[in-house]
């Protein structure tokens, strides 16, 4: 049996590819020399929203897989679904883009051909800075994604035994990252830290279809409330100059957003409201997948521009809009595909 979309994942869905929009609008437009003041679109002072829109979509695929399979699980199913959830629609895009680059630049990008099986399997942005890849849509973590995809069967079974055990060890073994950190890349694209965030979300989604509702109720609004001052505080000290460290405002940060939207979504009751930011949810990994392309593509027609507050909204918001509308023709193409060879 289908499970219903849970509303607030979809709205936490929404507003971080906004947010993931927001912070590439503001690095496109510096590099390409577009003179607006794009401070705000970038984060809070320097701690950016990239990386805390990245935590929370982490956080949201736990959420969303502990939601569908906690009650009943088969391996096979699982892979199945998610191969054809992730795969399909990433090749569909990826051959678009790829098709663009070759116009543009008149033949197919350099690299040793046999890594293109990296971008294959969707790990080509995880690997670029190691190592010549095909990288050309999607972001680092769509191949985190496919890893806590193929652990979480093992995640799900610790989880199911004891919610508490994960989340605790993955979150132990970050803070030992921070100090000592033994692999050749940046903290945050680690397993282990991408598996806390992961793992934080399942123990979320799990507390919040807790029996002991009352008691649920309670504290998400506390936890709410906390993440409301944490923002606050964070922007007023970060304002005064004294920096925090970035990975521990990123924390506290995304875990606060996520728990303020999870709130936030109990409010909204109007059905309209509910079946639109379904609608618009469904959309976000197709959106995702097209958002750094399109931006450069579109923001060089205003290279050398000088804007002012209100010509640079509309220009953010013009972007958001036709990468939604690129999404959802993407996610059309794909649907009549299926629905071709399906009659077949």
């Amino acid at each position: 049996m289908k499970k219903e979309r849970v509303l607030y994942l979809d709205l936490i869905r929404i507003i971080c590819f906004l947010m993931v929009t927001a912070y590439h609008f503001s690095v496109a437009a510096r590099t390409l020399g577009i003179n607006a003041n794009v401070g705000l679109y970038q984060g809070i002072v320097h701690i950016v929203w990239g990386p805390i829109a990245v935590s929370c979509f982490l956080m949201v695929s736990g959420a969303s897989l502990i939601y569908r399979y906690e009650e009943t699980f088969s391996l096979k199913e699982f892979y199945k679904k998610r191969f054809l959830g992730l795969y399909p629609l990433f090749w569909l895009a990826y051959l678009f883009a790829f098709l663009d680059f070759f116009y543009r630049m008149k033949s197919i990008p350099g690299g040793p051909k046999i890594n293109f099986l990296l971008s294959i399997i969707a790990m080509d942005g995880y690997f670029s800075e190691w190592i010549p890849t095909f990288y050309m849509l999607g972001e680092w973590f769509l191949g985190a994604i496919v890893m806590l995809y193929i652990l979480f069967p093992l995640y799900r079974f610790v989880m199911c035994k004891c919610k508490y055990i994960l989340p605790v060890v993955f979150f132990a073994l970050s803070v030992v990252l921070l100090y000592h950190n033994p692999f050749p890349m940046m903290i945050e694209k680690t397993l282990i830290m991408c598996s806390m965030y992961f793992v934080l979300g399942m123990l979320l989604e799990m507390l919040r279809r807790s029996p002991k509702q009352r008691a649920v109720r309670i504290g998400r609004k506390i936890a709410a409330a906390v993440g409301v001052v944490f923002f606050i505080v964070v922007y007023s000290v970060e304002k005064t100059g004294y920096l925090f460290n970035p990975y521990h405002a990123i924390f506290m940060l995304s875990v606060s957003f996520y728990l303020i939207v999870m709130e936030v979504a109990e409010w909204i009751r109007t059905e309209k409201v509910r079946r639109l930011i379904s609608l618009i949810g469904k959309h976000s990994y197709a959106y995702f997948l097209l958002h750094h392309v399109f931006l450069y593509k579109y923001l060089p027609n205003f290279s050398g521009a000088t804007m002012d507050a209100s010509n640079t909204f509309f220009l953010y918001l013009s972007c958001v809009v036709y990468i939604y509308a690129l999404a959802v023709g993407l996610d059309r193409i794909y649907a009549a595909l299926v629905r071709s060879i399906r009659k077949e």
